[in-house]
């Protein structure tokens, strides 16, 4: 047949193939693919076993499947062992995936189109810029409230405020309050992805000609003179027991009276003793 449809014999035909594969493998590289493959280092009881916990407790990983097999089962797996167990279960379709890792990710909401993404590596260089503003959930005397707070990167200064809510709207009569009570101009600010800082203070900002940037989900440190900030009020404020304030009223004359004292009196390491006021004053009067 190779004779008819080639015009060679039949020899020759497969002598040529031979002399092609052996040209084919000098110019390709060789598979990478290995020879042998690691067998599975559990059997249909283990299996078994991880399926039934995994089943009962839907939202447990590898982590603590592992463990639970050790300490009450007596049998010693790894977590990468059965990881693979269970990635095993899910392509064959007996179990689903954990609620929490199929949630979908959130999606940032900034479309007033004046929110720009933080770089790593921004710092301020003047008074005003890059002013970080947060908030948390406090509770004091069974009151529960939310405190906003700015920190300013260069001098120290700190502002803030409690409210009744952490909404978009909120933040902007803050950012109104910061501009009145800051003793420089604000420039711009960072902010991490919270609902509170989208719609109405993003279009303050704009307003205001004040440019926003927004951090990187799940990096905290890169706000992480305010986060210090917040700590210190926790510690110095609400954990005071002298503090009896049982309405938002009365507890903003108190925290009004513990600004103050942070600006004014509280020596701060990093201004070589001096309290924010002091610095501040001392830098706009060189300014001058």
């Amino acid at each position: 047949m190779c004779q008819y449809a080639t015009g060679i014999s039949r020899a020759t035909y497969f002598r040529y193939k031979r002399a092609l594969g052996r040209l084919t493998k000098g110019i390709l590289p060789p598979t990478k693919r290995p020879k042998t493959f690691r067998k599975p280092l559990w059997g249909e009881s283990e299996k078994q076993l991880v399926l039934r916990l995994r089943r009962e407790n839907p939202t447990y990983g590898k982590a603590k499947i592992a463990v639970i097999l050790k300490r009450d089962h007596g049998l010693t797996l790894s977590e990468s062992t059965v990881g693979r167990i269970l990635k095993s279960l899910k392509e064959r379709g007996l179990i689903l995936i954990s609620p929490s890792a199929s949630r979908p990710k959130r999606k940032r909401r900034f479309t007033k189109g004046h929110a720009q993404p933080w770089v790593y590596g921004m710092k301020a260089d003047k008074l005003g810029e890059l002013i970080q503003i947060d908030h948390m959930s406090v509770s004091k005397n069974q009151l529960a409230v939310k405190h906003f707070q700015a920190w300013s990167p260069i001098g120290k200064f700190i502002y803030a405020n409690v409210y009744a809510n952490a909404k978009s709207k909120t933040a902007k009569r803050f950012l109104e309050e910061l501009i009145k009570e800051a003793p420089f101009k604000i420039v711009s600010i960072q902010v991490d992805g919270g609902s509170e800082f989208m719609k109405d203070f993003e279009e303050a900002c704009k307003d205001l000609s004040i440019q926003l940037y927004v951090l990187p989900p799940k990096r905290p440190q890169w706000n992480g003179g305010v986060e210090r900030g917040n700590r210190i009020f926790r510690e110095e404020f609400y954990a005071r027991r002298d503090i009896l304030a049982d309405s938002i009223g009365a507890l903003r004359i108190d925290l009004k009276n513990a600004l103050q004292k942070y600006n004014a009196y509280r020596p701060h390491n990093s201004l070589k003793g001096l309290t924010p006021l002091e610095y501040i004053n001392s830098v706009l009067k060189v300014a001058a």
